[in-house]
């Protein structure tokens, strides 16, 4: 077995070393999300436009529309600093998902304030925009986990091309070229997905089965009970 065939290619997948630093994690959430946010919201957010406090919400033109394209913009601008942090190997896949999930949630905490302090329905305004910051927070999740994932199947995607071929190198045989290794790893899904298909099949024959003997012995324990009362009420009639 080749030094190469020897390293435990899984273990770089294990969970704990997949995670970023929690301090680099923290120090970027901080200042690449955080405090943008909290200049967008002091300076022109619309919470902040009342008689006590005054900000620059009512010079914007259009203020509604553009405020909203101003978080927008907020929004791929942290993911964007997220990529290019990711790139440099200062942060790994589950970087996106607290970063999507913050940003979409406090971007929406802005957004839904503009038409939220125009309602005159007092405290219960403080409330309905938890309830929107709890949902945008989930829709933040969902995105963030799935671009997670995404992006972590395809870089087990590119080590496992990288290891077939430094397997090849290593044991002097040919290269293969990376369309070869992909039609590989289809017929190697395409036999999973037959096992599992007759797998399937197997479980739902035996669960059947399974069935009809229960549905059988029922069926015999109701004659034998049928039988019996006959032979009580006989007995008793003697």
């Amino acid at each position: 077995m080749s030094d190469i065939k020897g390293l435990d290619w899984n273990k770089t997948r294990e969970f704990n070393l997949e995670r970023t630093n929690i301090w680099i994690s923290f120090a970027f959430e901080i200042l690449v999300v955080v405090l943008p946010y909290v200049v967008i919201w002091i300076l022109i957010g619309s919470s902040w436009n009342t008689t006590k406090y005054h900000n620059y919400y009512n010079f914007l033109p259009l203020k509604e529309f553009l405020l909203s394209l101003i978080c927008i913009g907020y929004v791929l601008i942290a993911l964007t600093f997220n990529l290019i942090t990711y790139f440099l190997k200062w942060q790994r896949e589950d970087s996106f998902t607290f970063t999507i999930s913050i940003a979409l949630c406090l971007a929406g905490l802005i957004i839904n304030s503009i038409w939220i302090d125009n309602l005159s329905i007092g405290g219960f305004a403080i409330f309905l925009k938890l309830i929107f910051l709890v949902v945008f927070a989930l829709i933040g999740i969902f995105i963030g986990t799935l671009i997670t994932m995404l992006i972590r199947n395809f870089r087990f995607k590119i080590e496992e091309e990288d290891q077939i071929l430094l397997e090849a190198h290593k044991n002097g045989e040919e290269i293969p070229s990376i369309k070869k290794i992909r039609l590989q790893r289809a017929e190697k899904y395409r036999i999973r997905k037959e096992q599992d298909l007759q797998e399937l099949n197997r479980f739902k024959k035996e669960l059947d089965e399974k069935i009809a003997i229960e549905l059988k012995n029922k069926k015999i324990e109701k004659l034998d009970q049928r039988e019996n009362k006959k032979r009580n009420k006989k007995s008793n009639k003697k």
